[in-house]
Formats: structure tokens, sequence, C-alpha cells
């Protein structure tokens, strides 16, 4: 039986559909999902909750919290994203957390972060922050840290802070430079910090056991790559680069190496012999050195939008390349015989003019609900509905986890991706679920999926999404081909759907 304020909370709940009016104890309650309710003030009752472990109050206009939420003593996940708090409320403090999701409010005092000392995954992104240093105990757990798109502009006293810190991003801010106190980061896996003001690095950045880094989008004049030994990606795109060259001992694990945008006159090859990826689009290079032939493993080139005339055919070593973008270079006829030799099963050479790749709007959604049909004629699993799939869509779209692209010719919608934010156990953090993809017919061999996709990734790393997952039919082999070849991997789980019918 329960009491009177159990009672009054569980009506609460039911009103907002969070839980089912049957439920027959609080204590059944675990998992609690209020995101996207208006909620503006949180019930003093919501303390009885004693045995919830993650609470989901994101989409909200809450700018404080209850003190009864300290007797929550279970709850280890809390995402406050999208509310209007100014400072993390004090309640916190009296609550064992292990992730906190804070991103896109008003923050401008995290000082309570101090006695925080068992979180692990904290965002804080999307916030007013000018200064974080002193903000995190002094034996803090944290290995997941997003600072991104606030109003930094200083890390020295920071990084001293974060031993265990595997995955750092402080994108988005208005850093000026990586201090010599970066070597305090012993544990960093990722580190990502473009679009700062970034215009020096010190020397011990190159000592860190990192595996992938972004410095796109800054003012990096001069850089000199060594050492980093355990480097696998390298994002340097958007930087004025007057200086930059490799160490012959720089990232021997190097698997992607992006210079987009960098005014480079030269195509820097690492000695890495892993490569997957190159990009050196938009650069002003005229020369392909002979030397590219040996990257073997080389799925990825693009070198589009620079002055190429001819391509050596040392290229025809590279018998894994499956996407090459070679676009708006001065391609001689001897340059075309040697793209004609490899092959690539993408190359935008063949890909039609005036395709863009957008964010869907409301009007795309009927031709997008069209699109499905196609995909569903294929996919064994499903059947075509198209006022099930127009609501399905457009619940997607509406939802404020969800991402959808559409790729559109002339107005026309021709493809399509989406893609859904899920919370991993494995992972402990957020992870994105792609779905959806689908070209028209006749737009197929052009690239389009290969760049619904590419955007779709970049999304993702933005984001700070650990994983992206998608499903495919296993009787599909173009799609089991394509994703394998853009570094999916296949798992050794299989996928069970079970139809819920609601009872008469």
């Amino acid at each position: 039986m329960m009491s009177s304020k159990e009672q009054r909370l569980k009506n609460w709940l039911v009103s907002l559909g969070a839980v089912d009016e049957k439920i027959g104890s609080l204590a059944e309650i675990n998992r609690l999902d209020l995101s996207g309710r208006k909620i503006a003030k949180l019930p003093e009752e919501i303390g009885l909750l004693r045995n919830l472990n993650a609470l989901n109050l994101s989409n909200n206009k809450l700018d404080s919290l209850p003190d009864s939420m300290r007797k929550l003593s279970r709850l280890v996940n809390l995402n406050l994203r999208r509310n209007s708090f100014k400072a993390l409320p004090f309640v916190l403090r009296d609550i064992n957390l292990r992730s906190i999701n804070v991103s896109s409010n008003k923050l401008s005092d995290v000082s309570i972060l101090q006695e925080c000392e068992y979180l692990r995954v904290l965002d804080l992104s999307g916030n007013a922050l000018k200064c974080v240093d002193g903000c995190f105990a002094s034996n803090n757990e944290i290995r997941t840290l997003n600072l991104s798109s606030n109003l930094l502009h200083d890390m020295s006293g920071v990084f001293s802070m974060l031993k265990k810190v595997q995955r750092l991003d402080i994108s988005d801010n208005i850093i000026k430079e990586i201090p010599q106190t970066v070597k305090e980061l012993s544990s960093i896996e990722e580190f990502a910090a473009s679009h700062n003001r970034i215009e020096k690095i010190d020397a011990a950045f190159f000592a860190l056991d990192v595996e992938r880094v972004d410095l796109s989008s800054n003012l990096l004049a001069s850089l000199h790559l060594g050492s980093l030994v355990s480097l696998e990606s390298l994002i340097l795109d958007d930087n004025p680069f007057e200086i930059l060259d490799i160490d012959d001992g720089f990232a021997p694990c190097l698997k992607e190496l992006s210079c987009e945008g960098c005014g480079l006159r030269e195509l820097l090859l690492p000695a890495s012999e892993n490569l997957e990826l190159l990009c050196f689009s938009s650069n002003e290079i005229e020369t392909i050195p002979k030397e590219i032939g040996r990257y073997i493993r080389l799925q990825e080139l693009d070198i589009d939008g620079n002055k190429i005339k001819e391509l050596p055919d040392t290229l025809a070593n590279l018998s894994y390349l499956n996407i090459l973008y070679v676009n708006g270079n001065p391609l001689g006829e001897e340059a075309k015989k040697v793209i004609t030799i490899l092959n690539p099963e993408i190359c935008d050479m063949n890909m039609k003019t005036g395709i863009t790749i957008e964010k869907a709007i409301k009007q795309d959604l009927p031709q997008m609900a069209e699109l499905l049909g196609v995909l569903f004629a294929i996919e064994s699993d499903f059947t075509i509905d198209y006022d099930k799939q127009l609501s399905g869509i457009t619940r997607l779209f509406e939802h404020e986890s969800s991402d959808l692209l559409a790729a559109k010719y002339e107005g026309r919608v021709v493809g399509m991706v989406t893609m859904q934010r899920l919370i991993s156990s494995a992972e402990g953090d957020y992870v994105g679920q792609i779905e959806d993809l689908v070209v028209h017919e006749e737009y197929r061999k052009m690239g389009v999926g290969s760049r619904l996709i590419n955007k779709m990734r970049s999304m993702a790393v933005e984001y700070g999404y650990k994983r992206i997952q998608l499903a495919a039919d296993v009787d599909n082999k173009n799609a089991l081909q394509f994703y394998s070849r853009r570094g999916f991997k296949k798992t050794h789980l299989n996928i069970y759907h079970y139809t819920v019918s609601s009872s008469a």
C-alpha cells in the first residue's frame, strides 16, 4: 500500500506518461525518462524513488533540483541536458553519481564538482564557462570529459587535474595554446581541440600516448610532427600552415591523416604504412609523390580541389582503395587512365554535380517516407506502408535526440540516412544508431551513400558518441560490402525483434 506522498508522486509520473498506472510500487522504478515534458520544477517527493539509478531530465525548464534528491543513493546516471541551470545544484555533491550530462544550459559555476569524486563521465558542453581551474576533485575518477562550446581560454591549470581522463573534448572555445601541463594527461586516448584559436603547441604534447587527435580549425602556422607513437588518427583541417613537416619516427601506427584546406603546396607522406585514409583536399598541391604507392592498405584518398595534372603509376599498387575524390583538379588524360585502372567503387569524377547533403527539413518528410519504401522492398524483415513510414519519419524528425540527413538534387530527395542517440552500458556513454540509409536507384554508384555516411560520422564525432552502429540485411550483399569497406566491423550479435501488441 502506497503512502499519500508515494501516491502523489505516482499520479504525477502517470500524468506525464512516464510510468504505467498499473505499477504497484515505486520500488519497481530504476530508470526514469522525464525528458521533453516542459518541467519547471520537480516535486519534493522525487526523493522517494530509492531504487532509481538512471534519470533523464533533459529538454525541460529546470534551474534547480529539490533537496530530497540526496536520498537517491543508487542514482548513478543523471541527464540535465537542455535546461536552464546557471550553477550546478549543491544537492549533486551528496549523490554518488558516475555520469552527469549538463550540456546546453547556462552554466557559469560548476564549483561543486570539487566534491563529486566518483564521477567518471561528465558533459559540460554548450555552457558559459570561462574558467574551470580547481573545479575538479583532487582524486577524481573522470574518464570522459566534454568541455566544448564554452568560453575557456586557458587550460594550463586544468590538465593537471585530469590524470585519469581518457577522452577529452575542449573544442569550440577560445584557447590559444596547448601548454606544457598537457603532459599530465597520462591516460589520454582521444583529444579534441578543434575550432579554437590555438597558435602554439608545447613539445610535451608529442610525448602523449594518445590515439586520436583533432586540431582542426585553429590558427596553427607552424607545426613539426614527431613521436606520438600510439597515434592512429590526426585531423589538422583548416589551419593556415606556413610550415608543416613530419619526422620519420612520427606515429608509426597512423591510420588516418587529414589536412584539408591548409594552403599546403606539398602532399606530406608519413612513415606509417598502415594508412587507411589520407585527405589533402582544398590545398595548392601540384604533384602526388610516387611513394604514395607504399600505402597498400589505403582505402580512401581525397585530393580534390588542388592543382594536380598527373597521377603516378604507383597508385595502381593501392588494391584496397575504394573511395577516390579527385574533382577540382586539372587532370590530364594519362591521369584519368590511372583512375580507370584503379577502378575505385566511389570516384567523384563519376558523381552527378549539384547533389547536396543537408539536414532534413519538414517539407522533405513525404519524399523520405517514399524512399523508405525503396529500402523496405530490399529488406525482407519490413513491409511497405507509406502511412506508417511517414508517421515514423515524422516522429524521428521531431525527436530531440535524432538526426536526419537528405541528399538532394534539384530540390528532390534522392537519398537519406537517420541516426538516433542511444546509451550504451558497454561504452558508459552515448552511441549513435544509424538506420534508413537508402539512395534512389538512378543515383547510386555516384558516392551519395558515402557522403551521407561520412557526414553522419562527422556528426557523431562532434556529439562525442563513442560508437556508431547499424544493422543490415544478411542477404543484402551490396550493403554488407558497402559498410565493411567504410570501416564498420561485423559483430557476433544477432538482432531479434519481438512484436508488442496492445491488450484488448
